[in-house]
């Protein structure tokens, strides 16, 4: 029980907090192209880095920007699927090299806290219509699943190269925050098939959407 109120503290504590890190260093990048700072602020706002991470970064897109030019260059103007890819793969590499793994992390939450966000409520939505939910319960289903289609996004990304590692990790992820909907509202959902069950009796006089 303590662990489950953590975890919902936890989220009470992101949900509050702006998803932009922090404003970009234009005295330290003052050398650097425009569209270079700019690339370096996409990544700065999902994540905190230091003035010298920044001087780097913006060193490492230079190389991307000039790799990119040549792409299009060798393809009469075309930027290339395998192209697109070799670029992004740079970038990732840069990334890893550059960011601690919790820098990392918190900036791949950044990058897909939208998918998140739309897949939390696609299910609390779907599971709405079918049961017709108390207002608490749809707030559950959300929030667990915004954080398992959080998580498991984050941990793909980070555990690329250790696919059962990463799909043992995800599936205790799942199984925890599916407990916590349990825990709190009485129901245990099936994400996948859209399904739900009342594990204890329910409350008519309880508030509904």
């Amino acid at each position: 029980m303590a662990k489950l109120k953590t975890i919902i503290s936890t989220l009470l504590i992101l949900f509050s907090v702006p998803v932009f890190a922090q404003t970009l260093d234009t005295e330290a990048l003052a050398k650097f192209s425009p569209s270079t700072q700019r690339d370096v602020f996409e990544v700065s706002g999902l994540v905190k880095l230091t003035p010298e991470q920044q001087v780097k970064l913006a060193k490492a897109i230079e190389k991307e920007n000039a790799k990119f030019l040549n792409i299009v260059k060798d393809n009469e103007g075309v930027l290339t699927v395998k192209g697109r890819n070799q670029l992004a793969k740079m970038r990732e590499n840069t990334l890893s090299t550059l960011l601690s793994d919790d820098q990392l992390q918190q900036y791949y939450r950044g990058v897909f806290d939208k998918e998140a966000d739309a897949e939390g409520n696609a299910i609390a939505n779907g599971l709405q219509k079918k049961y017709n939910l108390t207002d608490q319960n749809w707030k559950f289903i959300r929030v667990a699943c915004y954080k398992i289609a959080l998580e498991s996004r984050v941990i793909k990304k980070m555990m690329a190269d250790q696919p059962k590692k990463a799909q043992k990790k995800i599936a205790d992820l799942r199984a925890e925050w599916l407990k916590t909907i349990e825990e709190k509202g009485g129901i245990a959902i099936n994400p996948d098939d859209m399904t739900l069950t009342y594990t204890r009796e329910f409350n008519p006089n309880t508030l509904h959407k």
